[in-house]
């Protein structure tokens, strides 16, 4: 069964930076909070996104994320709803190594595919239910597969922490992903 993508403008947020994100260590599923820096990336985030209309709020339900949204939630007035598919790849053995040694081309021991991934990363943005437009807090690996899924920004591009992004849909079926602002991305 296909799945459906939303028609709909909804948007995305990274969560904030972490002690593994500045020490460049693969992180996967492992449960890592926010540090100092990602906390306030993430109050920035909240007030950036404050006058956007945002009527819900769905996370990763890893530390990291579930902090940056709850963060962002307080100030929005809103829940949180915590959806286990929105959880980073599992990277298997390359969990807690450098950065520099993982290949993306490449499953790892231990680790969940791309391709499994990918449909678990599409079928969780598909079904969510919230009212519009929505915000998904979540993981680089998600932004890249909805920039792949989607055709919108480079996939292999950068996803910087806390700052939002805004996909929409365009008249020719396509999808546009763009930056809310610039000024959220703190240096760290």
């Amino acid at each position: 069964m296909p799945v459906t993508f939303p028609s709909y403008p909804f948007y995305f947020l990274r969560h904030g930076v972490t002690d593994h994100n500045v020490r460049r260590v693969v992180m996967g599923q492992m449960d890592v909070p926010l540090n100092d820096l990602g906390r306030r990336q993430a109050r920035a985030a909240a007030a950036m996104i404050g006058g956007l209309g945002i009527a819900s709020i769905a996370s990763s339900p890893l530390v990291r994320a579930r902090e940056t949204a709850e963060i962002v939630a307080a100030e929005l007035g809103l829940p949180v709803i915590m959806v286990e598919d929105l959880q980073e790849r599992d990277w298997g053995e390359m969990t807690g190594r450098p950065y520099h040694e993982l290949i993306r081309e490449i499953t790892p021991r231990f680790a969940e595919g791309a391709e499994e991934f990918s449909r678990r990363v599409i079928s969780a943005i598909s079904s969510l239910t919230g009212a519009e437009p929505a915000l998904v807090v979540a993981h680089s690996g998600i932004c890249r597969v909805l920039r792949r899924h989607l055709a919108a920004g480079d996939a292999a591009g950068q996803v910087p922490n806390a700052l939002p992004l805004r996909f929409a849909p365009l008249p020719d079926g396509g999808w546009r992903e763009d930056a809310v602002a610039a000024s959220c991305a703190m240096s760290g």
